[in-house]
Parts: structure tokens; C-alpha cells; sequence
């Protein structure tokens, strides 16, 4: 048995043994300090009862408890996060190659090749390889990646662009100013990995009280042998030894990393995957809750919101939008198109406005109100006014449908607000949390959604860039806990920033590499379920480490009055692990 057991005494339990070290050389209280002592004392005290042939040998138990906190140990670590880093998150982001304007043509070049003055070529589709201006072209940006703008942007010569962004409807010409990790996407990449480093560690609940533990079972088990040692001294040693074997915080070690384990199981079987377990601790309290607009709380792209028109109308606007990539085209198409829908020709887009084209024998033109009454020759009329004022009043983009110089109808496009939102919402500020919105989008828009889903005015904040989100976020947690969700990355650093970061379904890479929770359900619902599930979590710790407490107090005034021998507290040591497990792995937390 001494041989099969100091491997594990000299090997296995060597974690424990450098903490305890670690400190007395730091001179704090650690958990490992006891499970060190409690180790040795039972190797030593067994090793000198074989040599002298007398008492109880402690290896059993001694291996035992080893096993069984190595196993503990390496649940808690393997739920830690990890932020993946800079490099590899911006190649996630932006193309690994572009198209390089030489003077004898355009050839596709790495990434890397490009310095300050490159002029690059984007077509319609691409994603912009870095930041510059545009020299030559017209077209729409997609920029919701960085700034999280539902709408396209229209830029033309002279207008700054950003890598990351993608080429909705014409090709561009871009002077280059900054590339690869100096472009704005690659600094955002940078604040994930600083907030992420500068995020303070969660205080865990064993952890709070393992001072006063290991102080106590130290300090119970130096008076225990006080006061045995002048009565039986043969004994004195022994009810010291039992004490340590059975008050060893095995069971006090594992109370946290147990149930966190099998709440983190539990969530994952429910679609809400989580990487830093400690995460729950927050969450199982009330704080600030920060929320991203689009692709959180809304379905992230442009629908028809609301028709007002001829039925007639919606297959040719199918139509004739169908030979468009711009986002709003796209919308219509998904809500119009049929079956024996007639094709289009004779077709003219003006970028940023609106589409000419005949379909069907008919003229049809659809795009923005500028755009019709420059094709009208004048202002609309009284009926179509009111319902693009209605639309503009929601926060939605009208668009206006002509049909051989006539008015046929306007299409309310916008972001919807997802069904879940509002309710799912209501509930979070029921258990406490303070709302804010955080939006990059316009703050009409943003100050529409917030009135529909219920969040004050005063708490709806439209335009804020992605530096701007760290900044508050950032001082929010200097406060109180608060918890970040979003999708984009332009919510990476934000999530990173904060004590607690939610990355919602169908989000970004780098948001979802940034965060601590992944939702991998839609919607925003399983928010509540997360919540519950963490409240419920911590009350298994909490009824865990009041099982292990009762055990400890018990166990240890039955050593110390020398009613518990060696080999009791051998056979009890392991059941109040069992104890633990047990309780971890039955409860209902998700």
C-alpha cells in the first residue's frame, strides 16, 4: 500500500502542495494549505504506523481524496475562457486578399501586400479589405459589422470607408490609409483582448469563506492535539490525524466547481452555451444589462414591414427588384416574389436612389420618395404623403412604387423588433436589472424600438459607436455588475469589457469569441432562461457548501472530543464528496 500510494502522494497531489507553498510564501490562507497537510499528515501517520506495526494506515483515503479534488480541480479549469486572439479574430473579419489597381491592370493580391497609397478595387459583394477613401465610384455600404446600422450607407468620392464593410450594389476604387491590425476593426480586435485581460476575476463563494475554513481546521487541529497530548499522548497524534482526514475540505473544494459543471451541462442541453462559469454567480444577482439593437433585440435585415397599395404592383416591383443586390431590393423580393413572376428588362439603377426598368410592358420605377418626385415633376400626393409620414413617424424607409407615371403603392421597410423581445424584456426588469440600449443605428430609430419594447427614453442611446460602447460599459462596471448582449463587432469589445458578456444566435465571430455566454438558440428569450438557471445554480453552491460546513462542524467536534477514530474518518471522508456530487448533479438548474 506505501508503495502504490506515494506516486500519488509524490506526483498526483503535487497542485496542491505548490498552492500551499505558494501560500505560506504569500502568507494567506489558501484551500490547499489544509488538503497539503491533511495529505501529508495522513501519509506520514500511516507510513509511521507500518513501520512501527501499530494503528490505522490512511493510504486508501489518502489516494482517494487525491482522485477525487484532481477531478474537481479539472472541471473547474476546463470551463474557463479563453479570448481567441487579435490576429486571429481580425482574419475572421476582413478578406485575405484584395484587388490591387496597378498601372497595367488589377491583379488579387495577400492581404499583407498592401500598404498606405494602395488603390484597391471592390466590386459589388466584396468586403472592404481596409480603411481609406474612395477615389472613384458610387455605391452602399453595408456597415452594420461596425457600427451595427441596419441601413445602408451610400458613399461616394471623397467618403471614408472602413475594412470589414461590405459593397452592396456598384464598384469602388479605394486609396488605402491603414490595413491589417492598424485599421479600425483591428484596434476594436485589440480592446477584446485588453477587456478581456483587464476583466477582474469573480470572487467564487468557497473561495469567500476559505479563510476562515482553513484558519479554523488548522487551529481545531493544533488544539485538539493540545489537549489529547497531556491526557493519552499514545492517542493524541491520532485524533489530531482524524481531525484533518475528516474535516479535509474535499467536499468544501468541490461544492462550487461541481455544481458549476453540471449547470454548465445542463444550459448546453438547452441551447445556452457557457464559457466562464463564474459568469452565473453575477447573473444569479441583478445589475446593468446593456442591449444591442440590431440582430439582438431585432431580426438583423430589412423586411415589408407594411404594404399600402395594389396587389398588381407587388409582382412587378418582384420583378424588376430581382435584377438588384441592395439590402431594401432583396427585402421585396423575399416578400413579393411568385411563381409566374414576368421578367425585366431595359433596366437603369441609380445608387442610392432607386430602379427604372420595364416589366411586362409596363414602366416601373421604385425608390426613395426624392426619387419619385424627381420622376413625378413634383411633390406627392396628399394619400401617399400620409403614409410615408406614418412610416418615417416608426422609424421605417419608405419606398414608393410607380407604375407608368402613377402611384401604385408604398412599402414600409425596417428591422422588425423580434416577437420575443418586449415580454422576454418585461421579465428582466422584473427580476431587477436596469435596461439601457446601445446602438449604433440612428437615434430615431433606436428611440422608435425602445418606446415599442418598453425601455425609457432616457435609457435608449442611438449613434454610439463601438469605442463608445467600451467607454460605457467600462464605467457601468466600475459600479456594479452589468451584462452585455449583442451579436456584432461592433459588441466585441463591449462584451469583452463587461462583467458578464452574452453573444446571441446568428452573431459575429469575434462577438462570440468576446463573450462568456453563447445563446445558440434564436431570439432573446433564452436570456430568462439563463437567469433562472443561474439563480438556481447558485442556490445548489450555497446548499452545497452548507452540506460540507454541517459535516465539517459535526465531524470535527466528534475528532476532537475522541469519538471518531482514524478509520471512521476514513469511511466518512469520501461520503461527504459523495454528498456533494449527489446534490450537484439532481438538481434542476436549467
Amino acid at each position: 500500500s506505501l508503495l502504490l500510494t506515494l506516486p500519488s502522494v509524490a506526483w498526483c497531489a503535487r497542485p496542491f502542495f505548490r498552492g500551499a507553498v505558494g501560500a505560506l510564501q504569500t502568507r494567506t490562507l489558501h484551500m490547499d494549505l489544509p488538503i497539503a497537510v491533511g495529505i501529508l499528515a495522513g501519509f506520514i501517520q500511516g507510513s509511521f504506523n507500518i513501520v512501527f506495526d501499530r494503528g490505522e494506515i490512511y493510504f486508501e483515503s489518502v489516494t482517494a481524496l487525491i482522485f477525487l479534488l484532481l477531478v474537481g480541480r479539472y472541471v473547474q479549469q476546463s470551463q474557463q475562457r479563453a479570448a481567441a486572439g487579435a490576429s486571429e479574430l481580425l482574419f475572421s473579419l476582413s478578406p485575405s486578399t484584395a484587388r490591387l489597381v496597378e498601372a497595367d491592370g488589377v491583379r488579387e493580391v495577400p492581404i499583407e501586400a498592401l500598404g498606405e497609397g494602395s488603390i484597391i478595387e471592390v466590386l459589388a459583394g466584396d468586403t472592404v479589405a481596409g480603411d481609406g477613401i474612395v477615389v472613384e465610384g458610387r455605391s452602399n455600404l453595408d456597415r452594420s459589422l461596425l457600427t451595427g446600422e441596419s441601413r445602408p450607407e451610400n458613399v461616394i468620392e471623397g467618403d471614408k470607408v472602413h475594412a470589414g464593410t461590405v459593397n452592396l450594389s456598384a464598384p469602388l476604387r479605394i486609396r488605402i490609409e491603414e490595413a491589417g491590425e492598424e485599421t479600425r476593426v483591428g484596434r476594436l480586435m485589440r480592446l477584446v483582448e485588453d477587456g478581456a485581460r483587464r476583466k477582474a476575476p469573480i470572487v467564487r463563494l468557497a473561495d469567500r469563506i476559505s479563510g476562515w475554513f482553513v484558519a479554523s481546521v488548522l487551529g481545531l487541529a493544533v488544539i485538539t492535539l493540545l489537549i489529547w497530548f497531556p491526557l493519552d499522548p499514545d492517542h493524541a497524534v491520532e485524533h489530531a490525524v482524524a481531525l484533518l482526514i475528516v474535516s479535509c475540505p474535499c467536499a468544501l473544494g468541490l461544492a462550487t466547481p461541481l455544481a458549476i459543471g453540471a449547470a454548465l451541462a445542463a444550459a448546453a442541453r438547452k441551447g445556452i452555451l457557457i464559457k466562464n462559469g463564474a459568469a452565473l454567480e453575477v447573473l444569479a444577482r441583478s445589475g446593468t444589462m446593456f442591449l444591442d439593437k440590431t440582430g439582438t433585440l431585432t431580426e438583423g435585415r430589412m423586411r415589408v414591414v407594411r404594404w399600402w397599395g395594389s396587389e398588381r404592383a407587388k409582382g412587378l416591383i418582384a420583378a424588376l427588384e430581382a435584377q438588384s443586390t441592395h439590402p431594401v431590393a432583396t427585402a421585396l423580393v423575399e416578400a413579393f416574389a411568385t411563381e409566374d413572376c414576368p421578367k425585366a428588362a431595359h433596366i437603369h439603377q441609380t445608387t442610392g436612389a432607386g430602379i427604372v426598368g420595364m416589366v411586362g410592358g409596363f414602366r416601373v420605377a421604385v425608390g426613395s420618395t426624392t426619387f419619385a418626385e424627381e420622376l413625378l415633376g413634383g411633390p406627392l400626393t396628399s394619400d401617399v404623403a400620409v403614409q410615408v409620414e406614418a412610416a418615417t413617424a416608426e422609424a421605417l424607409t419608405p419606398v414608393i412604387v410607380i407604375v407608368e407615371g402613377e402611384i401604385e403603392g408604398v412599402a414600409a421597410m425596417g428591422d422588425p423588433v423580434r416577437s420575443d423581445t418586449a415580454p422576454t424584456l418585461a421579465e428582466v426588469k422584473h427580476r431587477g436589472w436596469r435596461l439601457t440600449l446601445l446602438s449604433g443605428d440612428h437615434p430615431a430609430v433606436v428611440s422608435a424600438v425602445a418606446d415599442h419594447i418598453g425601455i425609457a427614453e432616457t435609457d435608449a442611446k442611438g449613434g454610439v459607436s463601438p469605442e463608445e460602447k467600451v467607454e460605457t460599459v467600462r464605467k457601468a462596471a466600475g459600479k456594479g455588475p452589468v451584462a452585455m448582449v449583442g451579436d456584432g463587432v461592433n459588441d466585441a469589445a463591449a462584451l469583452a469589457a463587461a462583467t458578464v458578456g452574452i453573444g446571441v444566435h446568428g452573431g459575429a465571430e469575434a462577438a462570440l469569441a468576446a463573450a462568456d455566454i453563447y445563446l445558440a438558440r434564436p431570439g432573446v428569450a433564452p436570456i430568462l432562461d439563463l437567469l433562472e438557471g443561474a439563480r438556481r445554480t447558485l442556490k445548489v453552491i450555497r446548499r452545497n457548501l452548507i452540506l460540507s460546513l454541517t459535516y465539517n462542524i459535526t465531524a470535527a467536534a466528534l475528532a476532537m472530543t475522541g469519538h471518531m477514530s482514524p478509520i471512521l474518518a476514513a469511511v466518512l471522508m469520501p461520503l461527504s464528496s459523495i454528498t456533494v456530487v449527489v446534490s450537484s448533479y439532481r438538481a434542476k438548474t436549467f
